[in-house]
């Protein structure tokens, strides 16, 4: 599952956003990062669920909300709704994906938003991080 969302998450960074990005599978634990972290929950056909947590840094949701929104001085609250919107974009589009390949089929449910803060545990079982010229994504898979 993460391998679609990963590229439903590349396919939305690149072709709405026009961001180029590089994978890599470790989180900065170094740093502090502002992060605006939404999830939504996926129920996979056998019944398994599953929770994706995507985590914006601040500066790429704020690039986002300027592509969207055309607002260059974002509020916690437009953040907030920003992330879920791209949430749900974005794991809609990795179910189409899945669909139309014949690879996984499941359901999903309404994004939830969790927190502003450091990105450093949502105990996932995977995780991946998208880093772009303007921070990164962090792509978290619990159950």
């Amino acid at each position: 599952m993460l391998s679609i969302i990963i590229e439903a998450a590349e396919n939305f960074l690149h072709n709405q956003i026009e961001l180029t990005t590089k994978k890599s599978n470790a989180l900065n634990t170094d740093s502090q990062m502002r992060t605006v972290i939404a999830s939504i929950d996926v129920k996979m056909d056998d019944g398994e669920v599953k929770t994706v947590y995507l985590g914006f840094d601040e500066a790429l949701i704020k690039e986002i909300i300027s592509v969207y929104l055309m607002e260059d001085d974002a509020d916690d609250e437009t953040m907030q709704d920003m992330a879920l919107e791209s949430t749900n974009m974005i794991v809609g589009s990795a179910k189409v994906l899945a669909e139309a390949a014949d690879k996984e089929h499941f359901m999903i449910t309404t994004p939830k938003f969790k927190a502003i803060e450091e990105f450093n545990n949502c105990t996932c079982s995977e995780i991946s991080v998208l880093s772009t010229p303007k921070d990164s994504l962090v792509i978290g898979i619990k159950g």
